[in-house]
């Protein structure tokens, strides 16, 4: 199944419309097209950007960078019906007047991580009641990446 962000048809919000409302996205992103591959990768959403928008320095916060290029990147989101789920964009780099090139922020995810915030959340949430290995089993993710991003948190487990 693929999903077009062509926009609602109609008067009914079309899947990419409630995944960009769900993910809080806004320009330049957008949902380009979504996948559901039950068998092995579960929800694939794909982001993208618009063309010549500006973006926030991951490094000091500036905004109104412009891309300088992109590399392909993807985040583990929250499972979708049981299902995991996935976000991949071309995250773009940006040449920051204070930084120099440096990796353009996300809104769905820390700089540099794997998992997107609300991954992240709903981890550290697991952890406070039950142990890591237990966590990883119930999530999908090994036990040594979930203590890495549990470690980030530490202080406010």
């Amino acid at each position: 199944m693929t999903e077009s962000d062509s926009g609602s048809h109609g008067t009914e919000p079309t899947a990419a419309d409630l995944l960009s409302q769900a993910l809080d996205l806004a320009g330049p992103w957008y949902v380009e097209r979504i996948e559901f591959v039950p068998v092995s990768t579960g929800l694939a959403v794909h982001l993208n950007f618009e063309r010549g928008g500006s973006f926030a320095c991951a490094a000091c916060g500036k905004e109104g960078c412009k891309a300088y290029d992109t590399a392909r990147k993807s985040w583990r989101h929250l499972d979708f019906l049981g299902r995991p789920c996935h976000l991949y964009a071309h995250s773009p780099r940006v040449n920051c007047p204070d930084c120099g090139v440096r990796r353009a922020a996300v809104p769905w995810a820390r700089p540099g991580k794997r998992y997107t915030r609300a991954f992240e959340t709903h981890v550290v949430n697991l952890v406070k009641e039950m142990p890591v290995r237990a966590v990883s089993r119930v999530v999908g993710e090994h036990d040594t990446r979930l203590w890495r991003l549990v470690n980030d948190y530490e202080p406010t487990i």
